[in-house]
């Protein structure tokens, strides 16, 4: 199958339109549940208070799902004396629903970057991560040519639901239900319902490797360095830093400490290489000392960095930052741009 949405078969089996609105009840009574809703033009990810407030649609809210895996501003500790008193991920467990096929490839980097981080792993415990099968299809969306069969067999939720057609209000449609977990298997089960497939999952990247335009961008960054690039891009580039924000797999982060005479705390918040203390050391020497240095990085973090730290490529092409950044830059040019040099 080659095509830029995910097909599925629609069975007399499957969980219609009315099973999946009692399905959201049963998960809001112990769960806080997030997912995608209209907002004007706009598709936010917000609380659900109704499940009839859901939109699942291949349209990608501007606000990822990082901020409720990864927090903004998160205290880790703090001392009293010589005591050390752990703080805890939020108590409530929480539901992400209908994270389309492009976030769902950002959580995969996101769980192996933060793999040994307490803070995060305990947040995950905490959450169900339930994907939808549309493949965002609009003129920002790019690295989407094609999809397999297998696909599924390389990205990482619980409860991943198969549908043949964007549902909005009063709408009626069918799901197939995929687990991707025990801990998805034990929801269904707990609500009630059987009629599920499994799928195993194989690790983040099939076996042939990473995608080959990925590699020749890699490469190109890598090998054939053209500072004209930079050089033109930090004319323009203001280092607002949105497009660190908005960027479902940007996870550098700042540790700051606060002190007062009885105590302290250690507080982690998100970070921007864009950021002017970012790379400032002791003495005040600054190692992204220009605007041309700093974006720069941007781009070798996530199509050079990351590729050779984890074997994932650092972009999943959601085009986010092309959206934000005030200054027009887009990052579909500038790959080009690369590619050619």
């Amino acid at each position: 199958m080659a095509s830029t949405h995910l097909a599925f078969y629609i069975a007399s089996t499957n969980m219609t339109k009315r099973e999946f609105q009692k399905f959201v009840s049963f998960l809001m009574r112990e769960s806080t549940v997030w997912a995608s809703q209209k907002r004007g033009r706009e598709v936010v990810l917000d609380k659900v208070t109704d499940s009839r407030q859901i939109c699942l649609t291949s349209q990608l809210p501007l606000y990822s799902f990082k901020k409720l895996l990864v927090s903004c501003s998160e205290i880790l500790f703090t001392s009293r004396g010589r005591r050390i008193i752990q703080e805890r991920a939020d108590e409530k467990n929480q539901v992400i629903l209908g994270l389309t096929i492009i976030d769902l490839r950002a959580l995969v980097l996101l769980n192996q970057v933060f793999e040994k981080d307490p803070y995060y792993q305990e947040r995950m415990n905490r959450t169900l991560v339930v994907g939808q099968s549309f493949v965002p299809r609009d003129r920002f969306q790019f690295f989407m040519r094609s999809y397999e069969e297998d696909f599924l067999e390389h990205l990482q939720f619980d409860i991943f639901l198969g549908i043949q057609k964007e549902v909005h209000r009063g709408e009626k449609k069918d799901f197939k239900i995929f687990t991707g977990s025990l801990k998805g298997q034990r929801v269904l089960d707990e609500f009630g319902y059987k009629e599920y497939e499994h799928i195993q999952f194989s690790g983040p990247i099939k076996e042939e490797g990473l995608n080959p335009e990925m590699i020749e961008i890699r490469n190109k960054m890598k090998y054939h360095h053209n500072p004209k690039i930079w050089e033109d891009l930090g004319k323009i580039c203001i280092e607002c830093g949105k497009c660190s924000i908005v960027c479902p797999t940007c996870f550098c982060f700042d540790i700051k400490d606060k002190t007062d005479l009885k105590g302290g705390q250690r507080i982690r918040e998100w970070s921007s290489c864009f950021y002017n203390e970012f790379s400032q050391v002791g003495g005040g020497f600054k190692f992204l000392s220009t605007t041309a240095k700093k974006i720069h990085n941007w781009y070798w973090h996530h199509f050079v960095r990351t590729p050779d730290e984890f074997s994932f490529p650092g972009c999943v092409g959601c085009g986010r930052c092309i959206r934000v950044c005030p200054a027009g830059i887009d990052i579909r040019e500038v790959i080009e741009r690369i590619k050619k040099s």
